[in-house]
């Protein structure tokens, strides 16, 4: 996709799979606010135990005065951290976004070009090995090999009223 080895493809679009990504994006925040909550029981524990006796109240205000700039800060990295999860699974999700679209065009009996994913997508060999089972399967779909890949096990499937999968005739080869 691009013109120099150099150079990397630009991605259009970060968030192609709502359900993966926004799946990922809110276990994040989920992890986020049980580590805060956790730290937060943690350290009020351990400071009544350890501490004078005092209000329940008195701990909550010296505890914010010691450690409320360490949660802002972090509050402020959860956003950066969200968007990075989002970046990283762009290069599962639309890498399966890609091989999912190619296998509907290869199943409606569609010319589909070989698939190529950008460096640094995961899944680099599921995507050769998806090339070479369209070249497989088209070359097998031109006109002079059609009457051939029908078998015969379907036809007598067809017969008995029986339906076949789109793709079974692949299979059966």
């Amino acid at each position: 996709m691009s013109s120099s080895p150099s150079k990397k493809a630009s991605r259009k679009h970060l968030f192609v799979d709502p359900k993966v990504q926004g799946a990922l994006v809110w276990r994040v925040i989920l992890y986020w606010m049980v580590c805060i909550g956790t730290m937060t029981m943690m350290l009020l524990c351990w400071r009544i135990v350890t501490g004078p006796a005092r209000m329940f109240y008195t701990h909550l205000d010296d505890m914010w005065f010691h450690y409320g700039p360490a949660l802002i800060v972090s509050l402020v990295m959860v956003p950066l951290v969200v968007v990075d999860i989002i970046r990283l699974s762009n290069r599962f999700a639309g890498p399966m976004l890609r091989l999912r679209r190619g296998m509907r065009e290869l199943a409606r009996g569609e010319h589909v070009e070989p698939i190529r994913f950008r460096d640094g997508d995961f899944w680099q060999d599921f995507a050769e090995e998806f090339n070479v089972l369209v070249e497989r399967v088209q070359s097998s779909q031109k006109p002079d090999a059609t009457s051939s890949s029908t078998p015969t096990s379907t036809t007598a499937q067809q017969e008995d009223g029986q339906e076949e999968p789109e793709a079974a005739w692949i299979i059966a080869e």
